[in-house]
């Protein structure tokens, strides 16, 4: 994503003949225009003219990340630039599991949870749980998880600055942060949580998805051998053997979606292609897991577009794991 271009890029997109008419209409109500205010960092403004206002957004280069910023409601950044985001093909948002979301609170300096969003929905059972707590701590976050099986998408947290809390914010499973409040004296402290915050969003995105080690065949003088391996796991942390229901489920629920195509080796072995992506990766299903396999041509984007799918449609309840290794055969 080079910054300064969106603009053009817009008019590219617009020009499809084939162009979704979602994001026709999107382009075709809105007006972009971007100022470079250095090399990393230009302002995007999002005209809306049948509601008579402009949106103003901060972007900044940073290396495989962007980072935006903006102090417009959360309500017309849905309307707006995540829209933006969802549309430019260069980006794709950042999904965190819940147990980054927890990860990343407990690693800032003098947190305490101050409420949280919780949900538990899974393919074993038609319950379904979605929890807002203002107000809570760790203990009632702890009794959610214990008593609904439920896990957040969205945790909220005040940050003390001696003696009171100097800052309060949230970090939510989307891949955004927002601050509500920060005290006026404690700026410094204010700027210091959003730097880390970026930092953790990258860490744990790089931590989950990135492929250190792709299989790739190389030729010897007894023959041929594989090098390189990267596996996510995706972790029913109830254990069931349930191979059979969950490879029917995932193929109703995952693979059939637009997107996809597969063909089955056996039950619960499948090559998948991501035909947004133009890749290919295998899943494989033993007991309630699931693994997904990198292929040479797969990339960090369809591993995370389809951990999300997984997280969002499918089961909210797993663990993520990752294991690359350089030589495997």
């Amino acid at each position: 994503m080079e910054l300064g271009s969106i603009p053009e890029v817009l008019t590219e997109i617009a020009e499809n003949p084939k162009l979704n008419s979602y994001v026709q209409n999107y382009i075709s109500e809105h007006n972009f225009h971007e100022e470079l205010l250095a090399d990393d960092v230009s302002l995007v403004e999002i005209d809306t003219p049948n509601r008579a206002r402009t949106d103003q957004f901060i972007f900044i280069d940073d290396d495989d990340y962007l980072r935006i910023i903006t102090a417009e409601r959360r309500k017309w950044t849905k309307k707006t630039v995540e829209k933006l985001i969802k549309y430019l093909p260069q980006l794709e948002r950042v999904f965190l599991t819940p147990g980054d979301l927890e990860e990343i609170v407990e690693d800032l300096y003098g947190t305490s949870i101050t409420g949280f969003t919780a949900k538990y929905h899974s393919y074993k059972t038609s319950k379904r749980a979605s929890i807002r707590f203002h107000g809570g701590d760790d203990e009632d976050l702890e009794k959610v998880e214990r008593f609904f099986d439920a896990k957040p998408t969205r945790l909220e947290f005040g940050q003390r600055n001696s003696p009171s809390n100097a800052v309060h914010s949230s970090v939510a499973q989307e891949g955004h942060y927002t601050f509500s409040r920060v005290r006026p004296g404690s700026e410094d402290r204010g700027v210091q949580t959003l730097n880390e915050l970026s930092e953790a969003f990258e860490i744990h995105d790089q931590r989950n998805y990135d492929v250190e080690n792709r299989p790739t065949r190389q030729q010897t003088d007894s023959g041929a051998k594989i090098e390189g391996s990267t596996t996510i796991h995706l972790r029913d942390p109830d254990g069931d053997d349930f191979t059979g229901e969950t490879a029917d489920k995932l193929e109703e629920d995952i693979l059939s979606k637009q997107k996809y195509e597969y063909s089955t080796w056996e039950r619960g072995d499948y090559m998948v292609f991501d035909k947004d992506h133009g890749e290919q990766f295998e899943v494989t299903v033993e007991d309630s897991d699931i693994s997904v396999h990198a292929k040479e041509s797969t990339s960090s984007s369809s591993l995370r577009d389809f951990s999300s799918l997984v997280y969002e449609n499918f089961d909210s309840t797993f663990t993520l794991e990752k294991d690359s290794r350089e030589l495997i055969a």
